[in-house]
Parts: C-alpha cells; structure tokens; sequence
C-alpha cells in the first residue's frame, strides 16, 4: 500500500471511473475509496477504531461487528436502490458518527429517483463537519470535489445562500489543478462550471442591505476574473459524467437564473445582467447565432415599405391561463389589428405544463406553437439552437419577448437573432443584458419609469416608452359578481379573518407579497408601522426557505413577533378576502405590486406605496396616477421617504375617516383600469414604429406616419 493515500486514492479514482457507466459511477467509486481507506487506515493506523475522536463514544465491538456486516450488504445492493439505502439508513442508526454511511449512503439518496434528496444533501454536508463524524471527508481525495460542488448547486437551487456559497467556493478550490478536470474546462481560478455558479449566485434573501451589496460584488468579481480569461469553455461530457443533475441541462446546471436581479435596486442592474450575457455567450458560443433573412436584411442599404402583414412572434415561457403575463398581455394581443399584423404565439413550458392560455385562440388566422425540450436533448446547454433554427425558417420581421428574463429557454432563444428586430417588455421589469445588436429594444411604461435620461441607464436595450398618461394594457376585472374570483372561481364572501386566525380587533396591516420581495429596506417599513401603531397587527407571506432569516431580520428593526401573522400562499378567492377585511394594504419594497396592486385596487382598499428607482417598483404609483386618482388621495397613498410611508400607512389604518375618503375615491375610479382600448392603440403604434418595414398605404384603421410610407 502506497504511503500516500490522496495520490493513491486519484489514481484508483480515475481508473474507477473509466470503467463505469456516467448512473453509477459515483457511488461505486465511493466504495471503491472507502475499503481502500480502511485497509490504508489499518495499515498506517491513521484511524484507530478503538479511540473515540471528537469526543464521540467508542463502539462495543458487537456493534463494529454488526456494522461490518451490514456495510457488506449494502454494497451487495446496486447503488441508489431503495435496498441499498436502507442498510446505510441501519448503520447509522447504529453508528450516527459513521462517515462511510454518510456520505456513500447521503450520495445514494441523491441519485436516487424516489430517495430523499433533502436528507442525502444533508448527510453529505455533515461529512464535513467534525461534531457529526469522526473523520471528516478527506479534502485531498478527488470525489470530495463532486461531494461539495454538488451540495452547493442543491443549496442554491433551494435559495439556501450561504450553504450553497461555502460549498461552490469550497469546490472551486478543491477543483484547481484537480487530476479529473480537463484543462480547456478551468482557469487558474479553477472549473469555469462553479466560477460561473459564484458569478450568477445571488443571496436570495440577505440577511441586511450590507449582505446584499456584498453578494453582487462577489458575483462581478467571479465574472470579471472569468471573462478576463480565453481560450476556455464548458466541458459538457465531463460536466454532465461528473455531477447530478447537471446532464439536464449543462447550462442551467452553470448559469443561475437572473430572476433575482430584479429586486437588488442598489446594484447596476444593466452591468450584471450584461455579464451573465457574456457567461453565457462564451460558454456556449452555438447561441450566438444569426437567421439568414436576417442577415440579408442588414446587408441592405435600404428597405422599401411591404404589401403584407408584418410578422410577428410572440415568445414566452410562462404564457399559462391565469398567469399574471397572460392577464397583462392577452388583452392587448388579442387586440391587435390582424390587418396589419400575422401573430405566431411560441410557446416554451419550461416547468413541462403545455396547456396554453385561451387568448392565443381568439383569432383563428394565429399560429401557435409549443416547443419543448427532447429526450434527445441531454448534455447540450445550447440545445435551443433546434428552435431558433425552425423560428428563423418563418422570416418573421418582429419577435418579441415579453418576459425574457424568467426562463432559461426563453433566454437561450433571446440570444439568437432570429428577427431584424426583436424586444424585450416588462412580463420581468428587468434588463435582458443581451447586446444591442441582438435584442434592441426594452419597450415599458412611462408612467413606471424615472425620466428617460436616467431610466435608459437600467437596460441594455433601447429604451421604449408606452405613453405616461394612459393605463398600458387592456385589463379585464379579476373579481367576479358575487364575490367570487375569476382566478379560481370560488367565492370569498363567507371568509374572514377569523379563517386566518387574525383578532378583528386590531388595525390590521397586510402584505401579501411574494417574499422574494421582501428584501431588507422593507422591515423598517413594516416594523415602524408596528412601533407607531401599538394596536396594529400585521399579516405576511411567509418564506419557505428562509423564514429564520426573515423572522430575525424584523426583531432587529423592532418587529413584535407576537402581532404578526404568517401565511403560506393562499388560493386567490382567500386572498381576495384578506385584501377585503384588513386594514390597510402595504405594497412591498422596494419592488411592489403589478397583478396584486390591480387588485387591491378593485376591492377599493387604501394601499400605501414608495416608488423605487427601477420599473417594478414603481407600478402602483403608475396605476393610481393614471385611473385619475384625485391629488389629496394620492399625497395620502404615496411616500416619497420611507418614514412618510409609515406615516402614510399608520394614518389610514387609524383614522377612519380618511381611510374611508380615500377607498370612496379608489372605488370611483378603479373603472379606468379596465378595458383601456387605448392600450391597444398605443402598443400597435409601438409595434409599427419599431418595425423593420413600413406597410404600404394605411394601418387598417390606424392610420399613422410609420404607415402611409409610399412604396420605394
């Protein structure tokens, strides 16, 4: 026996893996490891069984015996069988300290199809942790590299930021110079794979404003050491042979959604989505491609005006009946002029629901097309090229995307110029970060933006603005007669807030918010309102991942726990019901409310806002303004600071007869939310005016100066 267990243990590691099919070579491979290290610890008494370590208890040697014997069963079982999983299950019940059990049995679980993938991930960590083991995970063995780099994507895939990021970082070390990745896959700072993670992690819910901060700096310094390099690229057969999951779908196994961008209002939100752009361009070079008609249009020095519809295509990801983009869009889509227009609606389901919204069928002239992703389609994170390849095909002169940025697909498909001209909207008020020169245009709401000298400074895209004046979408009411809901039809006239467990005696201050939301300028929000008000009570969504977190970040700003509710997610028609009897509603910050703000609106309850620098931030205010809210309501609904949105809210919720004055007014005027024909207008002026061809003659019935053009 070599004297040198790590040297040893990457030879046999390596000739292991080269004899074994990509499903088991992992596990087999850990037990290979494991007898050879205890025969290496016998022999250099590197582990002396008779001792106890880390103050555990020594085992009766009936118990070694019986673990011995239960070890040999275990691996006379096929890896990640249910069978094999309940003998390591037994060995730890015998032995909780066992490190062989841990981390080949927590690696079974994972790997598993029916194992408990929770519990493997965590017994896999504890393998590092000298309080659960006797031996810690050797971190000079090379499996210890896929052990934590697959710990870390678990984490951040379940929004567990720093666990995921120890993990990542600790993997990104143990991956320099590491025999087993091939060299054109790493940098001197290690596998691209995990620099890439470290550059799309977001803290999903920081603790204060300082861990935000500090969370986008570390991911611009991991892009900038990444992009500063050339030559490398992603290793798809070695990344998708070598670690769960990632075989899916490489690029999603790399790249980190940019979701969360969207609620980091202190970041420059242009700069990192541009280089998650540049990530995902280097690494997947297939994506940066270009349509052939397309290509002859910009070789063009000219382009007359058409005598034929303009093609345009409509991509998104979440285009679902009773999604808040379907509610937005399906209006005015459905809407448009089909005089003027020939509108494919491209569907990707990336969540595997192909059940499309009723909207895409008002017009029987529409095609539809849904794509999804192929068995045949594993190990290739630019397999949207297929698509792109077939939608290019159709010459269409517009694609507009009108959630870029909340499906990977979607986004892949983005990065190809499959259109002279395509736009990116406001589905996700962010920025795509893709080029200019591929996506041109952002197209948003005046009334929802900064002025448009210090708002174009949040995309990548041209910045094109909808007019200010008027509400920008064909809205449809979303509570039906007789109190019922036209989300899920149920009715919410019989629920209070008894159903919730919440005192009726109380001024009670709602927000119901998704609590991705909820990022850490809220909780003086909330907290002061507490604090001012000693007979408020609050009601809050309650936040699956990181609700410790959340509980004490509000204690330090004062918060009392004991006048807060939190609520899971509720069915619509029992939201409805919350929004009716509390008191007063608070949009979140500093991203608020769109789809909930309409709402809240339509039951004519008092909601106090605080517009933020960034689109989602500032729809509430957008709303009230143009539904002609009068101007005392709005000075008593909108903060321009945060204590005046404490004193906003308090003042409503304890003065009733302003309250009253104020959902009098709201009731008044909700009307002007719904039914905006003059939405249509203005997106099919939007349209016309950023297409690539002008239409010969008249616009059907609009008739503009993008649309008399005379043929060239």
């Amino acid at each position: 026996m070599a004297s040198n267990p790590g040297l040893l243990s990457r030879k046999s590691f390596a000739s292991c893996k080269h004899k074994l099919s990509i499903a088991s070579v992992f596990a087999a491979c850990l037990r290979f490891f494991f007898l050879w290290f205890a025969h290496a610890a016998a022999s250099t008494s590197a582990i002396d069984k008779s001792s106890p370590h880390h103050g555990f208890a020594e085992l009766p040697r009936s118990v070694l015996l019986e673990i011995d014997r239960i070890k040999k069963e275990a691996y006379s079982h096929r890896e990640a069988t249910p069978e094999a999983i309940a003998t390591w299950r037994k060995i730890l019940d015998l032995d909780p300290a066992n490190l062989e059990a841990r981390v080949v049995g927590g690696w079974s679980m994972i790997l598993s199809q029916h194992g408990d993938h929770d519990h493997g991930i965590t017994l896999l960590e504890e393998a590092f942790d000298p309080t659960k083991v006797r031996e810690v995970i050797d971190r000079r063995m090379p499996q210890t590299l896929f052990v934590a780099a697959t710990i870390g994507r678990y984490r951040s895939q379940r929004g567990e930021y720093a666990k995921a990021r120890k993990f990542t970082e600790m993997a990104l070390e143990l991956s320099k110079g590491h025999p087993m990745v091939p060299r054109g896959s790493s940098t001197p700072d290690g596998d691209v794979c995990l620099q890439m993670q470290l550059a799309t992690m977001f803290d999903y819910f920081p603790e204060s404003m300082d861990a935000a901060d500090i969370a986008i700096e570390r991911m611009n310094a991991h892009a900038d050491r990444l992009l500063a390099h050339e030559g490398w690229a992603v290793n798809e057969k070695f990344l998708t042979s070598s670690f769960p999951g990632a075989a899916s779908d490489p690029a999603v196994h790399c790249l980190l959604p940019l979701f969360s961008l969207s609620f980091y209002y202190r970041a420059d939100v242009a700069e990192v989505a541009s280089k998650n752009y540049e990530l995902a361009r280097r690494g997947w070079p297939a994506l940066s491609t270009t349509a052939e008609h397309v290509k002859k249009y910009d070789a063009e020095e000219e382009h007359g005006c058409i005598n034929r519809k303009i093609r345009l295509a409509v991509v998104a990801g979440v285009m679902k009946e009773g999604h808040s983009n379907s509610e937005s869009f399906g209006g005015m889509l459905s809407r448009l002029d089909r005089d003027i227009f020939d509108v494919t609606y491209v569907f990707l389901p990336e969540q595997g629901d192909t059940r499309i919204a009723s909207f895409t069928r008002t017009h029987a002239q529409d095609k539809v097309r849904i794509f999804s992703k192929l068995e045949t389609e594993m190990a290739n994170g630019a397999w949207t090229t297929r698509i792109g390849k077939e939608i290019a095909s159709w010459e269409m002169d517009i694609i507009f995307y009108f959630e870029l940025t909340m499906s990977s697909w979607v986004r892949r498909l983005g990065m190809q110029r499959l259109a002279p001209v395509q736009a990116n909207s406001i589905g996700h008020p962010i920025t795509s970060g893709i080029h200019r020169s591929v996506m041109q245009y952002y197209i948003s709401w005046g009334a929802a933006e900064l002025p448009i000298e210090e708002s174009q400074k949040h995309y990548t895209e041209e910045l094109k603005l909808l007019p200010s004046d008027i509400v920008y979408q064909y809205y449809e009411p979303r509570i039906l007669p007789g109190s019922r809901s036209r989300a899920d039809g149920m009715s919410f006239g019989h629920i209070s807030l008894r159903d919730f467990h919440v005192p009726t005696d109380k001024n009670v201050y709602l927000c119901m918010q998704k609590p991705f939301k909820f990022h850490p300028e809220v909780d003086e929000l909330l907290c002061g309102i507490m604090q001012k008000d000693p007979d408020s009570w609050l009601i809050l969504h309650r936040e699956s991942a990181n609700q410790e977190v959340f509980v004490n970040r509000l204690v330090n700003k004062g918060c009392d726990l004991s006048r807060i509710t939190f609520l899971e997610a509720q069915p619509h028609h029992r939201l409805l019901a919350l929004y009716r009897d509390s008191t007063v509603i608070l949009d979140s910050y500093p991203a608020g409310g769109d789809t909930t703000t309409r709402e809240v609106l339509e039951m004519g309850k008092a909601l106090v806002t605080l517009p933020a620098r960034l689109l989602g931030g500032r729809w509430t205010e957008g709303y009230m303004t143009t539904i002609g809210l009068e101007k005392q309501t709005m000075e008593r609904l909108v903060a321009s600071t945060p204590e005046q949105y404490v004193d906003l809210a308090v003042k409503l919720g304890t003065d009733k007869i302003m309250r009253d004055e104020v959902e009098a007014d709201i009731r008044s005027k909700v009307r002007n939310l719904f039914h905006r024909e003059e939405a249509v207008a203005a997106w099919q002026e939007m349209f016309l005016e950023i297409s690539p061809y002008q239409l010969c003659g008249n616009c059907g019935n609009f008739t503009i100066d993008s649309c008399t053009a005379s043929s060239a």
